[in-house]
């Protein structure tokens, strides 16, 4: 189960900057970089396992590795989770989309079984595009399989705006002997810097390289 630690805002060392972008309008900002995926799609292909769900596992399993990507503002409060959960687009039959909840990404086999299990579910019957409230540990993903995107900015509401990091993941393509695919990540300004997104995508490239090449994978985040 998902516990909760209260930061106290008076002590920790990025109050300045929690109260500085709490005041902005638009307190998000988003960096795009590609990454190399070369061997993750190498052993999805070697197994016939889905990209998506690999990916998104990977995704979802490095954003617990950055503590900041699991701080959440609760009524001007600061709350550091102790698990994240994803959820993502999923492309329906009739070519709309529905929001799917992955759940944790904790342990592979068990998040890859359940991934198919609901994705299978959603393609014979399109969900409500809202079907319950975001649980404040959650990370939204999308994909764009069909564009080898170089930014992206995300739908917001104008009066409100919450705190939990979108990520975005576009069309591979093959660059001398890498295989990029792009990534967009945005995050609250008043939670996470440049620099924790740099650590960010420093762990997501080494768990693109490593994770399934690796004989040993480590049964919980490494942080």
């Amino acid at each position: 189960m998902d516990s909760i630690k209260q930061i106290d805002i008076d002590t920790w060392h990025r109050k300045e900057h929690f109260e500085f972008y709490s005041t902005f309008s638009q307190p998000f900002f988003n960096i795009c970089t590609t990454v190399d995926v070369a061997k993750t799609l190498l052993f999805c292909k070697d197994n016939n396992l889905s990209f998506f769900i690999c990916s998104l596992f990977i995704l979802g399993y490095t954003a617990n590795q950055i503590a900041p990507l699991r701080l959440r503002i609760n009524n001007s409060k600061v709350e550091l989770h102790d698990e994240l959960e994803i959820s993502c687009t999923v492309l329906n039959n009739n070519q709309s989309f529905s929001f799917c909840d992955f759940g944790k990404c904790r342990e592979f086999k068990t998040f890859y079984h359940n991934a198919e299990q609901k994705m299978s579910h959603l393609k014979k019957h399109n969900s409500p595009l809202i079907t319950a409230e975001s649980k404040a540990n959650s990370i939204f993903c999308s994909v764009l399989p069909w564009l080898h995107f170089t930014s992206f900015s995300h739908a917001q509401k104008q009066s409100e705006h919450d705190s939990i990091p979108r990520f975005v993941m576009g069309k591979y393509k093959k660059k001398h002997k890498e295989v990029i695919m792009p990534v967009s990540v945005e995050v609250h300004h008043g939670l996470v810097d440049g620099l924790h997104v740099g650590q960010y995508f420093e762990k997501l490239q080494h768990n693109f390289e490593h994770f399934f090449t690796d004989k040993k994978k480590p049964d919980k985040y490494q942080a």
